[in-house]
């Protein structure tokens, strides 16, 4: 079963209303279901923890509960009685229920407290998460708690229930509740069936008898969407509402083209919400959430490679508005890179931090860095092509950057090409190739006809006879490596991202077999092991977050290659 609450939140298009399970603090691994609200970032210890879920039988006793997740309701059963909670508008948790009850008990920080506000009503504040809940009782019974302590309330709770049918709702708010009346539960249960509906038709077909798994990578690109909110600027899909809760700089461009088949705008929003933060330097922040953007690190300039593509199988993407502010965010990227990431023109440019790179931790990183990467110079080719494509009406501009693409070419080819593969080097010794094998080493795969014919089936052939490709995809570092490890994050399992390159790679070098290969594999082991962060790549268990969006986009994008097979061009 791929809808299990205990690896797949709860929640809603467009909210940072959440329902997931969760560690207890203090309670030696126990898992409890909570309610909560994932601004903030990650970052924080608590994750926008706000109420622990407390179910309660009919005669109003703790009990044990059984869930059932759908797109549109999360379905709690206790014995002989049933709650549902479903998202309604706004950030509002509409609550119903027969022969049972159900308690949220704030566990939050130093502050919290409970008031009575001008209208009568009851209002809970999560001080530490910076957020008010009103919750109100339509059937049934509402009971408040909370003892006053000198400063703030201790024991606060409220509890919804009632001896036969129940119903209630809960407003979340920073300033004043909503005005608007909160609507009965079915009609809320009504709006988000027919919202998920629309967008789960718009997705086109998948693979064959892998319906679960479509509808969930489906739910999760639309689930894990958060509205523009405070630092954030648009509409972002974030990496998942269980623990990464950013959007990441070059997540971000999976994430677009997962959905950039049927909402563009959103798609747009997804380079947008990262590049309104660019640096005047050209550099992108790491990550953005509602509350900053962290410069601490960068990450790879995948987003000329990724608008590309969508140009490719979308022309009319590039309206005039977009292609302007593409071409000039792009570009700046690429200055960055070619300024600011290297010592002269004379040398590529490098990665100073594992986490640059986004393979975090590979072991091409194992010594530090900065480190000559084959897939960074890679990006850049591909992006200054893409530069070149958007300024087709300057082109005296244009042929500058195709110049530049030819001078990294060289570079990277005079530089980190051994006459058997693509090796990465330290910057302050590039003499030495460093040890590991790691899959960025067939990133070039992706320069198409660029890539003389010879260097292609060396790396080809490598790939193939060096373990890499497993029964479940391509390792990130090969089985057969010192430093392969089952759960290594980047020194072994399997990643979407790097899936999906490798897989388009394959493809512009005429590949076909291979990358379809490549494509059924991945679509299986997200099949069988839900939409994970990444996977063991032998035995193909799904790793740490298991409710990601980029291997929810990329299982889309292959499920969707394997049904049309169209021939791609370098």
């Amino acid at each position: 079963m791929l809808f299990d609450i205990d690896h797949v939140p709860f929640s809603r298009k467009g909210r940072f209303l959440t329902l997931s399970t969760m560690r207890v603090p203090g309670r030696d691994g126990e898992r409890a279901l909570y309610l909560r609200r994932v601004s903030g970032g990650d970052e924080r210890p608590s994750l926008g923890r706000l109420c622990r879920v407390e179910f309660l039988d009919g005669e109003g006793r703790p009990a044990a509960t059984r869930f059932q997740l759908s797109p549109d309701q999360l379905v709690a059963r206790t014995g002989e009685g049933i709650v549902r909670f479903v998202i309604g508008d706004g950030e509002r948790l509409h609550i119903r229920g027969e022969n049972a009850g159900v308690r949220f008990l704030v566990e939050g920080s130093r502050y919290d407290y409970v008031y009575r506000t001008p209208g009568g009503e009851c209002c809970l504040v999560a001080a530490g998460e910076n957020v008010k809940f009103i919750p109100r009782g339509r059937l049934g019974e509402l009971a408040v708690s909370g003892k006053w302590d000198r400063d703030r309330s201790t024991d606060v709770s409220f509890t919804l229930s009632g001896e036969g049918t129940f119903e209630g709702n809960v407003d979340f708010f920073r300033a004043l509740p909503p005005p608007e009346g909160p609507g009965s539960f079915e009609e809320a249960h009504a709006a988000v069936t027919a919202e998920f509906g629309a967008w789960y038709r718009s997705i086109p077909a998948g693979v064959p008898g892998q319906e679960e798994a479509q509808r969930l990578a489906a739910y999760l690109l639309w689930a894990n969407t958060v509205p523009a909110e405070g630092v954030l600027t648009r509409p972002a899909i974030y990496m998942s509402k269980n623990g990464m809760i950013n959007i990441w700089s070059w997540d971000n461009a999976f994430s677009a083209l997962g959905v950039a088949a049927f909402d563009e705008e959103l798609a747009f929003g997804q380079f947008a919400a990262i590049f309104d933060h660019q640096d005047a330097s050209g550099l992108l922040p790491d990550y953005v959430n509602d509350r900053e953007a962290l410069f601490a690190f960068t990450k790879p300039p995948v987003h000329g490679w990724a608008v590309s593509c969508m140009a490719r199988e979308n022309p009319a993407f590039l309206t005039p508005e977009r292609r302007a502010y593409l071409r000039d965010a792009i570009g700046r990227q690429v200055s960055y890179w070619l300024t600011h990431g290297r010592a002269g023109d004379n040398v590529l440019p490098s990665y100073f931090h594992g986490n640059d790179s986004g393979w975090d931790n590979a072991s091409f990183f194992a010594e530090g860095g900065p480190v000559l990467s084959p897939d960074l110079p890679v990006f850049l080719i591909l992006a200054c092509e893409a530069l070149a494509n958007l300024l087709e009406d300057d082109p005296g501009k244009a042929a500058r950057w195709l110049r530049i693409a030819d001078e990294l070419q060289a570079l990277l080819v005079g530089t980190l090409w051994t006459g058997e593969t693509f090796a990465a080097r330290l910057a302050a010794d590039p003499e030495r190739i460093l040890p590991g094998e790691s899959l960025i080493q067939f990133m070039p795969l992706l320069l198409g006809s660029r890539l003389p014919a010879a260097m292609c089936r060396q790396l080809v052939a490598r790939l193939v006879e060096g373990a890499f490709i497993t029964d479940w995809g391509p390792a990130t570092e090969s089985p057969r490596s010192p430093f392969y490890e089952d759960d290594g994050y980047w020194r072994g399992p399997i990643w979407a991202p790097t899936t999906y390159l490798l897989w388009d790679g394959l493809r512009r070098q005429g590949e076909g077999a291979l990358a379809r290969e490549i494509a059924q594999k991945f679509c299986a082991l997200a099949n069988a092991h839900g939409m994970a962060e990444n996977f063991d790549a032998r035995s193909g268990r799904g790793l740490r977050d298991r409710a990601f969006a980029w291997t929810s986009a990329v299982y889309l994008l292959l499920a969707q290659s394997l049904r049309d097979e169209k021939p791609v061009k370098s």
